[in-house]
């Protein structure tokens, strides 16, 4: 039967009233009529006009108009009346205080800051990759730490360009490390997964003489990966060119060899790595023996043990944990990672928050920020910074380094507008009291209070 047919036969049940229609509404015909007609493509987020590398990708959160899971949303900044730590400003000042006289900076993962804010590691995409240069300028000049996500390197080349409208690893490195200024504020962490180890990317960064002085200054630190939000447990995940993919063919594994097989596009997959306690512990041992002067980060997926390697990380005094909720975003990931893998932000920031009373470790939280008030609910949780990625990737094909510029100062104002309300004037000084959750089971799944208490 033709997929015409078939989707003609359905419709005209889909208009039959009662609890059978109602039924079927629910039923995902277009799902299955997409996998018949596409495939493997069909397990992974394209269209005619969605290829990939032109898309901003993350979980969706809303499926069949219902819910799925608690958002940020679900919480509220919730000020007191009476403010004692504006008194104290107010005694300091020897005037009113106002919300411009909130301090954002702050320190986490061994870097000043000038925001509780960090670029989130964003790798090799097309999509990002492009604008990187104005996004890697904008957060220099801001003083905001800056991550450069795995495969960049190995794809668009580590000191050369290899396709000239795509800049490479090190023009985006040193495009931020040169627009730094001179207060000490920002530094620049670099991921390397399986397929950049065997290039020995972090060997080369951290013998590199362009970038050993900032190295001296501290400025430079390495990011172990151990997931994303958008696909924990699984690997890179992109299609490629028949001319980038017999390059990497020795490197990555494809679902057709693309030296003997034409395709239009291939699939090219990367290995997620694997851990248990002791690889992790003895990577991290390593990375400090042979890298004593770089930073130590570890990303971390929404994955169910995360508890347990947070202290792992805690007790071996890595600079900085970043969590990455579900909701992150990634260049390509299978649709059913998407919609099913991974615990949600506000499940990682409930953990976030008992972890913080437990370890002594900077935690930086990510998955769908995108305002003040968004950066002002994940350092209440107890996160030291929140990460961002997809705005920055919006706002500089919007205006450039200007646009990136311009949405981080609304940033800004925005923390310090909502700081300011519950009377502090430090965003080192937020805290659980200062959020409420809109309803009591998730309040009580928290540990906060609820707006009814």
């Amino acid at each position: 039967m033709k997929v015409s047919n078939l989707i003609n036969i359905l419709t005209k049940l889909a208009r039959k009233p009662g609890a059978a229609r109602s039924l079927f509404q629910q039923y995902p015909i277009a799902e299955l009529v997409e996998k018949a007609e596409k495939g493997r493509q069909s397990v992974f987020p394209l269209s005619e006009l969605d290829e990939f590398g032109k898309a901003l990708l993350g979980a969706p959160i809303y499926t069949r108009h219902i819910t799925r899971y608690d958002t940020l949303e679900k919480i509220l900044i919730v000020p007191p009346l009476y403010t004692p730590l504006r008194l104290r400003k107010m005694e300091e000042l020897m005037r009113e205080p106002l919300f411009t006289d909130v301090d954002t900076s702050c320190k986490f993962g061994g870097f000043n800051s000038s925001l509780p804010v960090a670029v989130a590691s964003m790798g090799s995409t097309p999509v990002y990759n492009k604008v990187s240069l104005d996004v890697a300028k904008a957060s220099a000049e801001a003083g905001i730490p800056m991550g450069v996500g795995e495969n960049v390197a190995t794809v668009w080349g580590y000191s050369e360009r290899v396709k000239p409208s795509q800049p490479c690893f090190k023009e985006r490195v040193m495009t931020y490390l040169e627009n730094l200024g001179d207060n000490g504020k920002g530094g620049v962490f670099i991921q390397q997964n399986v397929e950049d180890a065997y290039d020995e990317l972090w060997n080369r960064v951290y013998s590199d003489p362009d970038i050993t002085p900032y190295i001296d200054k501290g400025l430079v630190g390495f990011e172990i990966k151990l997931g994303q939000g958008a696909k924990p447990g699984l690997g890179g995940e992109t299609f490629v060119e028949r001319s980038l993919a017999i390059k990497l063919a020795d490197k990555y594994v494809f679902d057709a060899d693309p030296r003997t097989v034409q395709k239009e596009l291939y699939e090219r997959h990367s290995a997620p790595g694997t851990y248990t306690p002791e690889i992790l512990r003895s990577m991290i041992r390593i990375m400090r023996n042979n890298y004593p002067r770089a930073r130590i980060w570890v990303k971390m997926g929404p994955y169910r043990d995360l508890e347990d390697v947070a202290r792992l990380c805690s007790e071996e005094k890595v600079d900085a944990f970043w969590i990455d909720g579900k909701e992150g975003g990634t260049g390509l990931s299978p649709v059913t990672a998407l919609k099913d893998l991974g615990l949600p932000l506000l499940a990682v920031l409930g953990k976030i928050m008992k972890l913080s009373r437990e370890t002594t470790i900077d935690y930086v939280a990510s998955g769908r920020l995108v305002d003040g008030a968004d950066v002002v609910k994940v350092l209440c949780f107890g996160a030291r910074a929140a990460g961002l990625g997809r705005p920055f990737v919006v706002t500089a094909y919007a205006a450039g380094a200007e646009g990136v510029k311009k949405y981080l100062e609304t940033i800004k104002m925005e923390v310090q507008l909502l700081t300011s309300a519950v009377g502090k004037y430090s965003v080192e000084s937020l805290g659980p009291e200062d959020i409420r959750a809109t309803g009591r089971d998730v309040a009580e799944a928290l540990g906060i209070k609820s707006i009814y208490d």
